[in-house]
């Protein structure tokens, strides 16, 4: 019953918002293009991703030098206090033991810092390419005169 005495009402209300959508409608009359931009083609054959690429490849061949180097330190230095062991007192090698492991600590620290540290480069350089190609992109669409552009990834 109640939905009765409603139904005019809400008849009413369904022309209004009809004619209101109606109204905006003929008001744009904009013509509608759309591009479709295909991201992972532009990343791919660009010249700055695969630039990218190769200069955090060099950094990293050239930490993993550097690490293969201070692992081969932190050997040669457990080998020598194995060695020290029968000749040092308890205390004394309990100390160079200690001294020893804050070496290795202090080595994973120095690893851990430079592998973020290249993470966060990276990061920031693709973060810039991204930039760089929404700009490109939004150049292209207003001078294309394109009114959608959709990214397809």
């Amino acid at each position: 019953m109640t939905f009765l005495r409603q139904l005019p009402v809400l008849t009413l209300l369904c022309v209004l918002i009809s004619g209101v959508f109606s109204g905006a409608q003929a008001q744009q009359q904009v013509p509608l293009n759309i591009a479709i931009v295909n991201i992972d083609k532009i990343l791919g054959t660009a010249a700055a991703p695969k630039s990218i690429l190769a200069q955090i490849k060099q950094i990293r061949d050239t930490y993993r030098q550097e690490v293969q180097k201070e692992e081969e330190s932190l050997r040669q230095a457990n080998q020598e206090l194995a060695q020290k062991q029968s000749l040092l007192s308890p205390e004394a090698f309990k100390e160079e033991r200690r001294k020893f492991e804050q070496n290795v600590l202090a080595v994973q620290k120095k690893v851990q810092q430079k592998n973020l540290s290249l993470q966060n480069a990276k990061q920031d350089a693709q973060n810039e390419v991204q930039s760089a190609l929404r700009d490109v992109v939004l150049e292209i669409s207003k001078e294309k005169g394109y009114t959608l552009v959709l990214r397809r990834n």
